[in-house]
């Protein structure tokens, strides 16, 4: 595969979507809920047949800025910022450099939806409640019940406890979703809660080559 293939590589990537987790006693912690100003942390009850999942937890505080370090493409290192809209809207800012990429997500009970995505985006978003509930459906990122073999828009979830190591810290009970695509090519995107996103990949194999990108969760401020 040629080099000039690998910035098609990473848009392919990029273009994907953006959510957490416990870390090591060692390790920083950084507590993955909305701003106090924007919601409560949701009670659970013992009355769940399984202690129910707060979707909202999949994304990062108000304001937080997270680093990825990338590797197999200069543009797979990034970092996203995050904004709270309301109590159940978030927007991901993803600057790697070339471009800075807005995605907008939905909160539901049982899924969290893409929204808006709009690469080249210098501005900050700042929409009514009542233009955010309009914005149409683009793709589903997180839909429950998250475990293994739950699927949807062509993603599977294969683990729900996977032990994974970042330069940040090493996360327990990652969730992993996977997809492939008519080329073959591999995509896989790993959340916890509390923190998000902490890690994608995209792996291509090129006869007997495999390429792969990954960007993967380096720091938090």
């Amino acid at each position: 595969m040629s080099a000039f293939k690998f910035p098609i590589v990473l848009v392919l990537m990029l273009l994907l979507s953006a959510c957490s987790e416990k870390s090591t006693d060692d390790s920083p912690i950084v507590t993955g809920t909305p701003s106090d100003e924007i919601r409560e942390e949701v009670p659970q009850t013992e009355d769940s047949a399984e202690e129910k999942i707060d979707l909202k937890r999949f994304f990062m505080k108000d304001g937080s800025v997270a680093k990825y370090l990338g590797d197999g493409n200069e543009y797979a290192s990034y970092q996203a910022r995050t904004q709270w809209h309301n109590d159940n809207t978030v927007s991901i800012y993803e600057d790697n450099g070339g471009t800075v990429v807005i995605r907008t997500y939905r909160i539901t009970e049982d899924s969290i939806h893409l929204i808006k995505e709009q690469a080249e985006y210098y501005e900050t978003y700042s929409p009514t409640d009542e233009e955010l509930q309009s914005l149409p459906i683009i793709s589903t990122i997180l839909q429950t019940p998250i475990e293994p073999g739950t699927t949807f828009d062509e993603w599977t979830v294969v683990s729900i406890d996977q032990t994974l190591e970042t330069p940040y810290t090493t996360f327990d009970d990652v969730i992993v979703l996977e997809k492939t695509d008519e080329s073959g090519a591999v995509q896989r995107k790993y959340f916890v809660q509390d923190f998000g996103e902490i890690k994608r990949e995209f792996i291509m194999q090129d006869n007997d080559t495999e390429f792969s990108v990954t960007s993967t969760l380096e720091s938090i401020d």
